[in-house]
C-alpha cells in the first residue's frame, strides 16, 4: 500500500514538472531592453566569382564514327587451270608489286608454246620468209607464187605479140593467135590467184603469230604475282591443289595510305566537303591524327540514310590496321562563333540547366539551352545575352540572393 502511494506521488510530480517546462518554452523571449522594439538584421552579401558571357570563335565540327579499311583489297586468282606447283607467301607476308605469289605447273603450257612456234615457222616458210623475224615491210609481189604467175604472164604476152605480128604478115593462122590470147588470159587469172594465195598465207601467218602470243600469255599467267605493294591477309590455296581458272589463291591488302570510312547522318551530309580538315581518333592509338576529307559517296545509303565519307591517313610505318574503330571530327566551318561561358558556371538538376546572372548585386536564376560542350567551356544557344555576368561554382546559391563580386 505504501509502494503504490509513492508511485502515484512520483508520477504526479513528473507531470507537474513537464507542464511547467512547456509553459516556460511557450513564453515569448524578452531582451534586456524589454520596452524597446526589435529591428531585423540584414544578411551579409555573399562573395562570388563571375565570368562574362561573350562571343568567341568556336569552329563548327561534325562528329562521325566508322572504321579503317584497306586502300586496296584484292583476291588474287589463277587465270589458268592447273596444279599449284608452289606458294611463295603466307599470312602477313609483305610483298612488292610484281613479287611472286604462286606458280601453276606449266609443262603442258610450254609444249603448247613450242607447238605454236613451229606452226608460225611453217606458215612463214610457205609465204617465202625466213623462219625468224616479222612480216614488217613484206611485199606480196615478191612471194614465190606471185613471181611464178607473173613470169608465166610475161611469157604469154611475148608469145601473143609474136603471133600477132606473124598473123599480120599472113605467116600464121588466126587460130594460133586466139590460142595465144587465151594463154594470156589464163596467165592473168593465174597471177590474180597467186596474189590471193599470198594474202591468204599472210593471214595464216598472222593467225599463227596470234596463237603463239596467246600461248605465251597463258604460260605467263601460270605465275601469280602481286599487283601492288601490300601484305597477305589470307592464304587460300596450298601446294598440290588443283585450281580451276579464277579460283582464289591469296587475298592481298594495301594499307598505306589507310582509309577511314565514316558514316555521316543525313541531316549533316550537306555540310561535308572534300578537303575539309579533320581529326581522327583510332582505337589503340594515344593521339589523334590530323587529316582531310578525301572523298564522298555520290548518294546516301538506302538502309541507314547516312553518307559515306572517306579520309586518308598516311601509314608508312604500318602502325594502323584495317578494321579498327575510328571517330573523327570534321571542321565544316572554321570561322564559326558562339556565345560561350565556362563549364563551372553551369548548374544541372533534374534535367534543368541554368546559371546565376549577377545584376545590381543580386543573383538571378537563368535557364539556358546548352549547345556544344568543350573541355572547359560550353555554348549557350538561348537564355543568356552577351556581356552577362555569370557566377562560377555557385554551389547552394539561390535566386534573389544578395551577392558581391570578388575583386
Amino acid at each position: 500500500m505504501m509502494a503504490a502511494t509513492m508511485r502515484t506521488s512520483i508520477l504526479g510530480t513528473s507531470a507537474a514538472l513537464a507542464a511547467a517546462i512547456s509553459c516556460f518554452a511557450c513564453r515569448p523571449a524578452t531582451s534586456p531592453n524589454a520596452g524597446a522594439s526589435a529591428a531585423p538584421v540584414a544578411a551579409e552579401p555573399r562573395e562570388v566569382r563571375v565570368a562574362i558571357a561573350e562571343r568567341a570563335t568556336w569552329p563548327f565540327v561534325l562528329r562521325a564514327t566508322g572504321e579503317t579499311v584497306a586502300d586496296e583489297d584484292a583476291t588474287l586468282a589463277a587465270k589458268v587451270a592447273g596444279r599449284v606447283e608452289s606458294i611463295a607467301v603466307d599470312l602477313g607476308t609483305r610483298v612488292k608489286r610484281g613479287d611472286l605469289v604462286a606458280r601453276i605447273e606449266s609443262r603442258d603450257l610450254e609444249l603448247r608454246v613450242a607447238q605454236n612456234e613451229a606452226a608460225l615457222e611453217a606458215a612463214r616458210t610457205l609465204l617465202g620468209l625466213s623462219a625468224d623475224g616479222d612480216e614488217t615491210g613484206f611485199d606480196p609481189e615478191t612471194s614465190p607464187a606471185a613471181r611464178s604467175a607473173r613470169a608465166e604472164l610475161q611469157d604469154a604476152l611475148r608469145e601473143q605479140k609474136r603471133l600477132s605480128e606473124l598473123a599480120g604478115e599472113g605467116i600464121t593462122s588466126r587460130a594460133e593467135v586466139e590460142r595465144a590470147d587465151s594463154r594470156v588470159a589464163t596467165a592473168e587469172a593465174g597471177l590474180q590467184e597467186a596474189r590471193q594465195t599470198t594474202e591468204n598465207r599472210r593471214a595464216i601467218v598472222r593467225q599463227r603469230r596470234a596463237d603463239l602470243a596467246v600461248a605465251r600469255q597463258t604460260l605467263a599467267d601460270a605465275v601469280v604475282v602481286a599487283p601492288f605493294d601490300g601484305a597477305v591477309a589470307a592464304r587460300l590455296a596450298s601446294t598440290g591443289d588443283y585450281l580451276t581458272a579464277g579460283q582464289p589463291v591469296a587475298r592481298l591488302v594495301r594499307f598505306d595510305p589507310l582509309r577511314v570510312r565514316l558514316q555521316v547522318p543525313e541531316r549533316d551530309a550537306a555540310l561535308v566537303r572534300a578537303g575539309q580538315a579533320a581529326r581522327v581518333e583510332i582505337a589503340g592509338l594515344p593521339e589523334p591524327r590530323a587529316a582531310r576529307v578525301t572523298r564522298l559517296a555520290p548518294s546516301l545509303s538506302d538502309s541507314s540514310r547516312t553518307l559515306a565519307v572517306e579520309i586518308e591517313l598516311a601509314n608508312a610505318d604500318l602502325a594502323l590496321r584495317p578494321g579498327s574503330f575510328a571517330a573523327a571530327e570534321i571542321t565544316v566551318d572554321p570561322e564559326a562563333t558562339a556565345l560561350v561561358i565556362p563549364v563551372a558556371a553551369l548548374v544541372s538538376f533534374a534535367g534543368v540547366e541554368k546559371v546565376f546572372e549577377v545584376k545590381d548585386g543580386v543573383a538571378t536564376e537563368r535557364r539556358i539551352q546548352v549547345g556544344r560542350r568543350g573541355q572547359d567551356r560550353l555554348e549557350v544557344l538561348a537564355g543568356l545575352e552577351p556581356g552577362a555576368q555569370v557566377v562560377l561554382s555557385p554551389g547552394s546559391l539561390r535566386g534573389g540572393s544578395a551577392v558581391r563580386v570578388a575583386r
